[in-house]
């Protein structure tokens, strides 16, 4: 049930253009007509989806009861996928070439037989010709087959939208179903979604704060001098999605060095690296490091790679805010959260054990903007030289930043 029970995993969307904000007979008409099954044909990548309730795969009977609940709309998106495996395919190809190879010249050699052949005969291989036309037979009866639903299988992704806020939280974190997803929300509300991912938070945070320029004219902190070694090696200068990866390094930095309790929304708010981080190399030369402990944010192996300019992308998070704890996964750059664990309900009713979830969700994602707010407040403010040369400090060991020289594995070895 993803949302509905046990751990949850969620990316987000905001809605852009017009949309309402409550569940009216305008949003049930607008899901009906795109009920899972209402479109005549899969598309071309052979993939089918539609809206479904979250009864189960085959409910397409929308009522404010089944998919209402608060100030939310809790339904799913069918996602099924028609055609034929690869592999299906590619047997099919071999069998085709089998049958395009000529007969051998005795049916029914004797050992002798296919000894001396092999020996005077190179075996005959097929044409290029002969093998398009295997694929195309290949293909064709793959088609025929799928057609028939022969190979469908058949899945459903939770979908849970927070009309007030026009955010839609999405429990699946593949790109391929991101991308399904998306054009179903725009053909089904004739609106666009913008993934929540940490340079579009920033953005909102920021425009909110009246200083969308510091976000629009920021660069990206390094922890060490620029090491690229190339202009090929993967580094996009055009990825603004640093914002999710120095957010991390902040945070990791005020939880040991500083604070780990910050003040958000009225409440005294505890955060806690735990279980899981995993640092990327910020100029693609260091490869990644992934570590998995109680603490990984006091892990020798961490504090080693910091160094050699290193920052966490994801990490496991433990937020606390006295009344409830929040341990997550959070990518940073993507701003996705998986592994989400709720805290247990006390309601008897199940409906009202949704809402709560639901709640919680949405306050788990509250936390996090609010959390990053506050790192982008710090960044905007005219004392952050000051605070990154610190930060720098920190993560190298080195009293002057600016003067440490990176020495890399490879360098290592040479010497």
């Amino acid at each position: 049930m993803a949302f509905a029970s046990g751990p949850v995993s969620f990316r987000r969307f905001f809605i852009s253009g017009p949309f309402t904000t409550k569940l009216d007979e305008a949003f049930l008409d607008a899901i009906r007509e795109n009920a899972f099954g209402k479109q005549e044909l899969a598309a071309p990548d052979g993939t089918e989806t539609g809206w479904i309730t979250p009864e189960h795969l085959f409910d397409t009977r929308f009522t404010r009861q089944k998919i209402q609940y608060d100030r939310f709309a809790y339904l799913q998106m069918r996602f099924d996928r028609t055609a034929a495996p690869a592999s299906v395919i590619r047997a099919y190809t071999r069998i085709e070439e089998a049958a395009l190879k000529p007969a051998p010249k005795n049916p029914n050699p004797t050992f002798q037989d296919a000894a001396e052949e092999s020996e005077s005969e190179t075996p005959e291989r097929l044409s290029k010709n002969d093998r398009v036309q295997a694929r195309e037979r290949a293909l064709a009866r793959a088609k025929e087959e799928a057609d028939k639903g022969m190979f469908r299988r058949m899945s459903s992704i939770p979908v849970l939208f927070d009309l007030p806020s026009r955010t839609v939280y999405l429990a699946n974190l593949g790109a391929g179903a991101g991308d399904k997803f998306i054009a179903l929300f725009r053909d089904t509300f004739d609106a666009s979604l913008e993934p929540a991912h940490s340079n579009a938070v920033a953005h909102r945070i920021m425009e909110a704060a009246g200083d969308p320029r510091s976000v629009e004219d920021a660069e990206p902190f390094h922890l060490v001098p620029d090491q690229r070694v190339a202009d090929d090696n993967g580094f996009d200068v055009n990825d603004r999605t640093y914002f999710g990866r120095e957010f991390l390094t902040w945070l990791w930095y005020q939880t040991d060095r500083e604070n780990a309790t910050f003040d958000i929304a009225n409440k005294r708010t505890a955060v806690m690296f735990t279980q899981f981080m995993q640092l990327d190399c910020d100029f693609k030369v260091t490869g990644s490091d992934t570590i998995r402990c109680e603490g990984p944010a006091t892990a020798p192996e961490a504090r080693a790679a910091l160094p050699l300019g290193k920052q966490p992308t994801k990490a496991g998070l433990l937020l606390s805010t006295g009344a409830a704890e929040y341990p997550l996964i959070l990518d940073g750059p993507r701003f996705n959260v998986s592994a989400l664990k709720l805290p247990d309900s006390e309601e008897a009713d199940p409906r009202a054990r949704f809402e709560e979830r639901f709640h919680q969700i949405t306050e788990t994602a509250g936390l996090l903007d609010m959390l990053f707010g506050l790192f982008l407040g710090r960044r905007a403010a005219p004392n952050w030289p000051e605070t990154i040369a610190s930060i720098k400090s920190w993560a190298t060991g080195a009293t002057d930043p600016a003067t440490l020289t990176v020495r890399f594995p490879t360098e290592l070895a040479a010497n």
